[in-house]
């Protein structure tokens, strides 16, 4: 009869903790482009993304890691940005994903922040820099929406930051010569 109560008592313990732990794969690799910007580059960050706000505990595994795909978004981006002795090293690369089930449940919104130094001719700068952009998901998809849109949000977002780390070189372009 104890074995029973325990049982039952464990049952109830982890039904109350959401029960429901998925993990999701998701590949990002064609954010990711070879030879990009040997000048710039992205550490830090997380492997796995938590999407908060659900029902339940919904993990993304991206592949490649999100940095890689960051690195290789704003290397593109800012490619044609470029002046001799250029360097960017951007660190501290933080991603947090949620949904807003009361305000607009059709959609999944990125917070998407990194710390970058810049280095040019003696100059150095350090910025942070954030972004937030949302993508819309598809109801019917499940957990799979979500995973589906983290290219799309990555993508909007490390554009965002390009623009404005892109404002930044233009200033430090000029100053330093």
């Amino acid at each position: 009869m104890k074995r029973f109560l325990v049982i039952g008592a464990a049952v109830a313990l982890l039904s109350a903790c959401g029960g429901q732990d998925v993990h999701a794969p998701v590949s990002i690799g064609n954010l990711v482009k070879p030879g990009t910007a040997p000048w710039l580059t992205v550490a830090g960050g997380t492997d796995k993304l938590e999407v908060r706000g659900l029902d339940h505990k919904l993990t993304l595994e991206p592949s490649p890691d999100v940095s890689a795909a960051v690195q290789s978004q704003l290397g593109t981006q800012l490619q044609a940005d470029y002046f001799q002795d250029l360097v960017v090293t951007c660190t501290s690369l933080t991603t947090t994903m949620r949904v807003d089930q009361d305000k607009s449940p059709g959609s999944v919104a990125m917070d998407l922040g990194l710390h970058c130094s810049v280095w040019s001719r003696g100059f150095d700068t350090n910025h942070d820099y954030k972004s937030q952009v949302s993508a819309s998901v598809a109801g019917g998809d499940g957990d799979q929406a979500y995973a589906q849109a983290l290219p799309k949000l990555l993508a909007d977002g490390t554009s965002d930051i390009a623009g404005q780390l892109r404002g930044d070189l233009h200033k430090l372009a000029h100053s330093a010569r």
